[in-house]
């Protein structure tokens, strides 16, 4: 608890050094803006297993295999922020972003095999390729930074500001799809009939909560006297986390959940929530 409040703490303190001179001074901005946003996140998932044979004693050996890509998207989003000025040039920014991009990847074929028994235990083979459709989902994330604001008048109406903090990000997913793939051997009028199905599930992943850095550059025009608008580029350097995938529930699977999930071995995914963004804002002075 201390150190999540130790940014407000540090705060505190410092707007406590300014004295009472220094505060008299204090303005205040507040704004809010569109962003273009480049996430860093590029993920593959390789699912490895060997599919299930109803009824197991003719079961002799069976494979699948895949490589799944979850690369997210350029998108658009929404920032807000508010500005504590306790000099001319000096101040403190709390800032917060949204955005969801999509998820897309090109994704490898998925392979498919399954080895049985039929009459006088002779080995059969069952073997497919199965071009595999490209992903989609999404990825929502939402930052909360507290920075250090620094801000210089370069022309009559026309300033430059940096800034720089901790942020904390909020990030939690889901895409499609991982390949799941069941057979069913049936004695039908005296032949042996292997039936099976292959189902693109959705997984999810999150929700999650990481800490890192963020800096950005902002240049901002005077257009009234106390409206301003402003365009900025920011970076948002966030810890990569391993989340464990889930499978999204779907009325069409005839089995749980649960048992996909363990007949596949569902693994994790190693989530990278950094992100770069160009902004365009009007902030008020009061």
């Amino acid at each position: 608890m201390i150190r999540k409040l130790s940014p407000l703490l540090a705060l505190a303190v410092w707007l406590g050094a300014v004295g009472p001179a220094a505060a008299a001074g204090i303005r205040f901005e507040l704004g809010f803006g569109w962003t273009l946003v480049g996430p860093a996140m590029s993920a593959a998932y390789v699912n490895q297993y060997k599919p299930t044979l109803s009824p197991p004693n003719r079961y002799v050996d069976s494979s699948a295999s895949q490589t799944v890509r979850f690369n997210a998207k350029t998108t658009y989003g929404l920032n807000g922020f508010f500005n504590i000025f306790v000099t001319k040039n000096l101040g403190i920014q709390i800032l917060a972003d949204y955005h969801r991009p999509g998820l897309g990847g090109a994704n490898d074929p998925y392979l498919v095999s399954m080895r049985f028994l039929t009459f006088g235990g002779t080995p059969e083979t069952y073997a497919r390729t199965i071009d595999w459709e490209r992903s989609e989902g999404n990825l929502t994330e939402t930052a909360f930074s507290l920075n250090a604001l620094a801000r210089f008048r370069v022309a009559e109406n026309l300033s430059l500001s940096v800034s720089a903090g901790p942020s904390v990000v909020h990030f939690e997913g889901q895409a499609g799809h991982v390949g799941y793939t069941s057979f069913d051997l049936a004695f039908v009028e005296g032949e042996y009939q292997l039936t099976g199905g292959t189902y693109r599930t959705i997984v999810a992943f999150g929700p999650q909560t990481k800490y890192g850095l963020n800096a950005g550059v902002e240049a901002a025009y005077e257009a009234f006297r106390q409206v301003i608008l402003a365009v900025d580029l920011r970076w948002y350097g966030i810890a990569k986390a391993d989340l464990p995938l889930r499978i999204v529930e779907d009325p069409i699977y005839e089995v749980p959940t649960s048992e996909i999930a363990s007949t596949i071995g569902l693994g994790s995914v190693r989530i990278d929530p950094s992100y770069i963004r160009a902004g365009l804002a009007i902030r008020f002075i009061f």
